[in-house]
C-alpha cells in the first residue's frame, strides 16, 4: 500500500516539476522579447522660447536623464575623454573645498561639480551616440524613435528643447538629417 502512495506522490510531484519548469522556460522567451528600454515620456508643448527653439516640459526627463551619471562612471565607461580637475571654493561654506572635473575631447565635454557627499553635472555637450541618457535618448537616434520616445506629434525642427517644469533644467536637441546629432544642456547650480 506504502509503495502506491509513494508512486502516486512521486508522479505528482515530477507533473509540479514540468508545470514549473515549461513556466520558468516560457518566462525566459518572453523577457527576451522585452526591449531593453521602452520608456516613454509624457511631454507637454509650451510653444517656442526667445530663440524660437520649440519647447517641451517633461520634468520626469529633465531631472532623471544624467542620473546615470557620476565622476566614477564616466571615468569607467568614457576611457576616450580626457580628464582635468580645478579646485572650487564651496560658495555655502569657504572652509569647504569642492571640485570641478572637466571630461572632454575634440566634440564632447562634461563638466561635473564634486561637493563633498554628491556629484553634480552642470555643462553637457555631446555628440557621440556612447552618450545615452535616461530612456535610451542618445546622439545617433532617429527623429521618429525620437518622437515616439516623447510622445510628440508635431514635426521636429532642427532644434527643440526638454525643460523642466520651473525651467532650471533644459537640454537642448540638435537634429541632422533625421538624426539627433548633438546633445547639450547647461544646469542650474546653487
Amino acid at each position: 500500500m506504502e509503495a502506491i502512495y509513494f508512486k502516486r506522490n512521486l508522479l505528482i510531484i515530477s507533473i509540479l516539476l514540468g508545470m514549473a519548469s515549461c513556466n520558468t522556460l516560457q518566462l525566459n522567451k518572453s523577457e527576451k522579447l522585452i526591449p531593453k528600454d521602452n520608456l516613454r515620456y509624457n511631454t507637454k508643448f509650451t510653444g517656442a522660447n526667445s530663440n524660437n527653439i520649440t519647447s517641451y516640459e517633461c520634468e520626469n526627463f529633465a531631472v532623471n536623464a544624467l542620473n546615470n551619471y557620476s565622476v566614477a562612471s564616466i571615468r569607467q565607461e568614457y576611457k576616450f575623454l580626457k580628464c582635468t580637475q580645478e579646485p572650487k571654493v564651496n560658495i555655502h561654506n569657504p572652509a569647504i573645498i569642492d571640485t570641478i572635473y572637466t571630461f572632454s575631447d575634440n566634440k564632447n565635454i562634461i563638466q561635473v561639480y564634486r561637493a563633498q557627499n554628491k556629484d553634480f553635472i552642470f555643462i553637457l555637450d555631446v555628440t557621440n551616440p556612447k552618450f545615452n541618457l535616461t530612456g535610451d535618448v542618445k546622439p545617433g537616434m532617429s527623429k521618429d524613435a525620437f518622437s515616439r520616445k516623447f510622445n510628440i506629434t508635431e514635426a521636429i525642427d532642427e532644434k527643440l528643447q526638454i525643460t523642466s517644469i520651473n525651467g532650471n533644467t533644459t537640454y537642448l536637441f540638435y537634429f541632422k538629417r533625421n538624426k539627433l546629432k548633438r546633445i547639450s544642456t547647461n544646469l542650474y547650480l546653487d
